[in-house]
Formats: C-alpha cells, sequence, structure tokens
C-alpha cells in the first residue's frame, strides 16, 4: 500500500490552500459508497470523507423510490463531514452497456463520426434516444484500425437517474463509467516511475468486466458472464438449498480450504465445507480463467509483449474468501483482492487517524471517482 503513497507525486498543483475535491458516489448493488478526498498546498492527498450504507432489497428498487433513496443519502452525508454536494457519479450497473469498439477514421473524418456511424447499425431506435460516450486507446503511429471503450445509456434512464441525485440535493458535475474510476485508482497504486499492466477484474451479480490498465491507459474492457447469483445458484442446487442460507454459508467460509482464520461467528472455517464449495465451483473459475487467458493474450499483442503483471479483484465475488487464492491457482498469475485504497488516504488534516478494515473491494469504484480533477490524467 505504501506504493498509492506515491500519488501525491502525480498531483495538479493546486492553490495554497487545502483543496476539497468532489465526492464520489457510486451506488452500488448491496449499498451506497461515497467517498470525498482533498489535497494540500504541498501536493499531498488525503481521505476528507466517507460513508457506505448498505441497503435493503434491490438498486432497480431502490431507485424507484425517490423517499426513500433521498433519505439514504442524508443520512450518508450525515456519517461524515462532507464538504459540499458537487459529486461524480457513475450510472448503475443496469443502466448502461460499456463495450469495446473497434473502428477505422476515414481521410478528413473523425472518431466522433465514424464510432456514431457504426452505432447506427448496432442500436435500436434513433441515436438520440441514447447518451454515449467513448474512451479511446490510443493506436500505435500508422494503425487504420482504432479501439474504444463505448458506453451507451438510454438517454430516458440517464435523466431520470440524473433527476433523483439531485432532487436528493446532490450536483453532479461529471458523470463516468465505471472502467474510468477504475483506470484512475489502478494508474495511482502503481510504483512512481513503473509501468505496468493490470487486470482489474470487476464482479457483478450477473454480468462482470474484465478492464485492462496499461500504465495510465485503459488498454480494453470486456463483459463476461459471470456472476455472482450464477455461483449461488449452482450451489444451492448441488446442495439442494435456498439461495439466501447458501449465501449466508460462503459468507462463512472460503473458497481456499488452506485458509488460517475464518469469517465465522468464531472466526474459524469448516475445511470440509470450503473443500465441498471449491468442488463445486472450480469449474466455473475454469471458464474464468479462459476467459482471462484470452484477455492477457489480448493485452501482450497490444502492449508488443508486454505481459500483464498482476490481476486485482473488485466487486460482489471479491468479498467471497479465497476466490483469490482459487484463481491464483489456476491463472499463475498474481492475483489479489485489491487493496482498500482508503487506507494511504487516512491522514485526515485536524483530526486521527481513520481505521479503515482490509479489504474494501466496493469502496474502489467510489474512489477512482472522487480522484477525479486531483490527479494528472484524471
Amino acid at each position: 500500500m505504501a506504493a498509492l503513497a506515491e500519488v501525491l507525486h502525480r498531483v495538479r498543483p493546486g492553490a495554497n490552500a487545502r483543496r476539497t475535491g468532489f465526492i464520489g458516489v457510486e451506488c452500488a448493488l448491496h449499498a451506497l459508497h461515497l467517498v470525498q478526498l482533498a489535497v494540500d498546498h504541498s501536493g499531498e492527498i488525503s481521505l476528507h470523507a466517507s460513508a457506505s450504507l448498505p441497503y435493503t432489497g434491490t438498486l432497480d428498487d431502490l431507485l424507484a423510490e425517490p423517499k426513500r433513496f433521498r433519505s439514504l443519502v442524508r443520512e450518508a452525508l450525515r456519517q461524515d463531514a462532507f464538504r459540499g454536494r458537487a459529486i461524480v457519479t457513475t450510472l448503475p450497473s443496469s443502466d448502461v452497456k460499456i463495450m469495446p469498439l473497434s473502428y477505422t477514421v476515414t481521410e478528413g473524418g473523425s472518431d466522433d463520426v465514424s464510432i456514431l456511424k457504426l452505432l447506427e447499425e448496432r442500436l435500436d431506435g434513433e441515436l438520440s434516444d441514447y447518451v454515449i460516450d467513448y474512451l479511446p486507446v490510443r493506436p500505435e503511429q500508422g494503425m487504420e484500425e482504432r479501439l474504444a471503450i463505448v458506453a451507451v445509456a438510454p438517454r430516458e434512464r440517464v435523466i431520470r437517474y440524473l433527476e433523483l441525485l439531485r432532487k436528493s440535493g446532490l450536483e453532479t458535475q461529471h458523470l463516468e463509467i465505471g472502467p474510468s474510476a477504475i483506470r484512475r485508482l489502478v494508474s495511482a497504486m502503481g510504483e512512481r516511475g513503473e509501468h505496468q499492466n493490470v487486470l482489474a477484474i470487476n464482479f457483478g451479480r450477473e454480468s462482470s468486466f474484465m478492464t485492462v490498465i496499461s500504465g495510465a491507459r485503459l488498454l480494453f474492457d470486456q463483459e463476461v458472464r459471470f456472476g455472482e447469483n450464477r455461483l449461488l445458484d449452482h450451489v444451492a442446487k448441488a446442495l439442494d438449498m435456498e439461495t439466501e442460507p447458501v449465501r449466508r454459508l460462503v459468507a462463512g467460509n472460503s473458497l481456499d480450504p488452506q485458509v488460517k482464520g475464518g469469517a465465522g461467528e468464531d472466526g474459524t472455517i469448516d475445511r470440509e465445507t470450503s473443500v465441498t464449495l471449491q468442488e463445486i465451483l472450480k469449474p466455473d473459475f475454469l471458464k474464468l480463467a479462459e476467459e482471462i487467458n484470452r484477455t492477457l493474450i489480448y493485452a501482450a499483442s497490444q502492449t508488443r509483449g508486454e505481459p500483464v503483471g498482476r490481476i486485482y479483484l473488485l466487486g460482489s465475488l471479491a468479498r467471497w474468501r479465497g476466490v483469490d487464492a482459487l484463481l491464483n491457482s489456476l491463472i499463475r498469475l498474481e492475483v489479489q483482492t485489491i487493496p482498500n485504497p482508503l487506507q494511504v488516504f487516512c491522514r485526515t488534516a485536524g483530526r486521527q487517524p481513520v481505521t479503515v478494515a482490509m479489504p474494501s473491494p466496493e469502496i474502489a469504484i467510489a474512489t477512482g471517482l472522487a480522484m477525479n480533477g486531483l490527479i494528472e490524467n484524471g
């Protein structure tokens, strides 16, 4: 984690006074996450405020109840000394489709025109029905074909989400996609002066996203049909159990039978249960490993053979104990749950250092959002 402290060397020069950044807000599948950072006159970033507030039911249900959502936002803001109400946020995953898009630019043309022309053929309805954004993946000099990470969301849903935030007292300054926040955070976590390729896997309930970051550049982002709900269903069917008891069983054990300690009430795990869980789920993770290997090959082809150095796990399945160890045994590459990014920022001015549990993969995107405008290339 000491490496993340080197982010201060990449901070934009600021005013003499301590400057507070935007609040990073993510409406995640299980909780509302808020993070706010600040930068002082020396360029050092510190944590200003943070809050994670779980909610019951689904995210779609929460967003469909403005009154309950407003109450959740207000309660989260009261949990810490947040300054202002200006935010950077990302659309809920169910409202946005993110895809890699290969395209060519004709002589005298532009990226915008080329991308929109391709999307016209792929999207239902008029382009005006959607909000479209893209992040170009810088091509090698002389390459005719280019690649962009394109985000597409129904305009109606974007407006509904922004209005919900506004009516909750928040002022949206930037609307980003998750890969942008992940890129910003992972890039900052690298050693100073080191160029490293990293694969970040952000697990969701139904699907997951594999994002490759090369230095400070977003290289690749791909959706894979691999999620928490599918794994829970497989265990439930194999053990003839309901889904919720299975969820508790997984939370109290590990997919790594060799792990010491545990998550159960008595601080231990049942080795026999862990062996059973691993046997049930290993075929699913073998399929994921195949997807990962294909991504690693693609990344090497785009970086002149420079390999991916490590894999970070984020999102829902990153909370499952032993997932990193299981994948590590299948990939033969360093795999770890992403370290809690707030830990290095817990030098809040005028307050005692904040104690943040390790790890905390669910806060990663909100932290990346909060870094908007505080670092170079951010």
